[in-house]
């Protein structure tokens, strides 16, 4: 069976239209085709003037903008607390042969937990770099340079500390 138009569906296409929403974003709210909220609208005396739909769109970009500097922001330091933490101190957690448990501090991570750490931080980096390069920001870029340069350091050490490939020793 068609449905058709409620008054309910005027009230909602008045207020969506009043909330400065575009056409095609009030469609998509109402579950209708683009030209019957076209047509609706039209008859309800509604017109979508472009430079208002410019503008809401524009204050979208710049409100997007902020996110992803935030989720830039985060992003680094998840990596940077990766990278301090295959360097620390590490508390291990186990049960003795009765069945106690025991903790054992360690001078650095195992090498499984560094290799873990180490990807964690690689693949923040990673997505940083690439929200860097989708604003197009050289500053971004060069940021994530710099944190990716320290990774770097970060695992030659941590690599030298272990004794080269130890990794594959601990099942990693």
């Amino acid at each position: 069976m068609a449905r058709t138009f409620s008054a309910e569906d005027e009230e909602r296409l008045r207020q969506l239209h009043a909330d400065g929403l575009p056409r095609n974003r009030i469609a998509e709210e109402m579950g209708w085709a683009v030209g019957t909220i076209t047509n609706h609208a039209r008859r309800l005396g509604l017109s979508f003037d472009r430079e208002a739909t410019r503008a809401a769109n524009d204050a979208r970009q710049v409100d997007l903008t902020a996110r992803r500097q935030r989720i830039q922001e985060q992003l680094l330091d998840l990596a940077e607390r990766s990278i301090e933490r295959t360097q620390a101190r590490y508390l291990v957690h186990g049960f003795s042969h009765t069945g106690e448990s025991v903790a054992e501090w360690l001078a650095l991570p195992p090498a499984k937990e560094t290799k873990d750490l180490t990807t964690a931080a690689m693949s923040a980096l990673a997505r940083f770099d690439q929200k860097a390069k989708d604003d197009g920001g050289d500053a971004g870029r060069d940021q994530a340079r710099g944190f990716l340069q320290g990774l770097s350091d970060a695992m030659a050490t941590a690599a030298r500390e272990l004794g080269g490939d130890d990794a594959d020793e601990y099942g990693s």
